[in-house]
C-alpha cells in the first residue's frame, strides 16, 4: 500500500502593512504567526516598493493576492505621504481581490514591542515634523493606553512626560530626531534601565501579525488618523501666491477636493509635503 503523505497546510494569511515612517513594513500572518516579512527603508518612496515586495512575499509562499483574507494597514499618525500611500495601496488590493479591510493604530504597535519586558510608563514619541512630535502613553506591562494619541511641541511634549507616573521610559522617531533637546530637558530618560533600545522604534513583525489577528475587518475602509493639518495647508497662502491663485480661492478649491471624490475641474494639484 502505498505510504500516504501528509497534506500541506492550507495558507490564508492576512496583509499587515505599515508606512507611518521611514520604513515599509510588510507581514503575511495566519493564526497571529508571521509567515513572511519584510521590512524596506524606503522614505517617501513606498508606493514604487510596495506592489513588487508584496509579489515577492506573496511568490515564496506560492500565494496571489486572491489568497489573502485581508488587508490591514496602519492608519496614523504618521508620514502623510507615507500613510496614504500605504493606505491607497491596501485599497486597491482590497477592492480588486474582494478582501475586507482593517485600520491599525501605530502607536499602540510600537507601545507592544517592548511591553513585556516593562512595568511602569511607557511613552511612545513619534516624529510630527520639525520641533513636533506625536505622543501616547502606555501602562505597562499590558500596553494599555493611558490617553489618546496627541500632537505636541517638543516643548509639550517633555512637560508631558515629567508628568506622567514612574517609572517612566520612552521611545520613538521623536526623541531620536530632537536626541539634544530631550537629553537637556529630560536627562533622566537616558539613565541605565530607562533607555529603551532602538529597535523597538519600529513596529515588529511579530506584533503586526498578532494586530492583524485580532483587528476588526469590513468592507470600507479605514480612515486616517491625521492628528494635525498638513504642511500644505497650513502653508496654502503662500502656495497659492506662488501660483499666482487667490488665497481664499485656493482654500475654497481645496475644501472641495477634499470632501469629493471628483475632484473639481481646473483644479491644480498641491504638492505632497509631510
Amino acid at each position: 500500500m502505498a505510504r500516504k503523505h501528509p497534506q500541506e497546510p492550507v495558507l490564508r494569511p492576512a496583509l499587515a502593512l505599515c508606512g507611518a515612517e521611514e520604513h515599509l513594513h510588510l507581514v503575511l500572518a495566519q493564526g497571529g504567526a508571521v509567515l513572511a516579512a519584510q521590512e524596506l527603508a524606503v522614505p517617501g518612496r513606498a508606493m514604487r516598493h510596495t506592489a513588487p515586495a508584496l509579489a515577492g512575499l506573496l511568490g515564496a509562499l506560492g500565494l496571489t493576492a486572491a489568497d489573502l483574507t485581508g488587508v490591514a494597514v496602519v492608519r496614523g499618525p504618521g508620514s502623510f505621504t507615507g500613510l496614504r500611500m500605504t493606505m491607497a495601496m491596501a485599497l486597491g488590493l482590497a477592492r480588486a481581490a474582494g478582501l475586507p479591510l482593517a485600520g491599525l493604530d501605530y502607536l499602540p504597535l510600537l507601545a507592544a514591542g517592548p511591553a513585556p519586558l516593562l512595568d511602569g510608563t511607557l511613552a511612545v514619541v513619534t516624529h510630527s515634523r520639525g520641533g513636533q512630535v506625536y505622543m501616547q502613553p502606555f501602562a505597562m506591562p499590558d500596553a494599555t493606553p493611558l490617553a489618546g494619541p496627541a500632537p505636541m511641541s517638543l516643548e509639550q511634549a517633555a512637560g508631558a512626560l515629567a508628568a506622567l507616573p514612574g517609572p517612566c521610559r520612552a521611545l520613538g522617531s521623536g526623541l531620536r530626531n530632537n536626541a539634544d533637546f530631550f537629553a537637556a530637558a529630560l536627562p533622566e530618560l537616558a539613565r541605565p534601565g530607562r533607555a529603551i533600545d532602538t529597535r523597538f522604534d519600529q513596529p515588529l513583525a511579530h506584533v503586526l501579525a498578532r494586530a492583524a489577528a485580532s483587528a476588526a475587518f469590513g468592507p470600507e475602509p479605514p480612515a486616517p488618523l491625521y492628528l494635525r493639518a498638513s504642511d500644505a495647508e497650513d502653508n496654502l497662502a503662500a502656495i497659492a501666491a506662488g501660483r499666482g491663485l487667490d488665497p481664499a480661492a485656493a482654500r475654497r478649491r481645496l475644501i472641495a477636493a477634499t470632501s469629493r471624490l471628483d475632484a473639481p475641474a481646473g483644479c491644480p494639484p498641491l504638492p505632497s509635503a509631510d
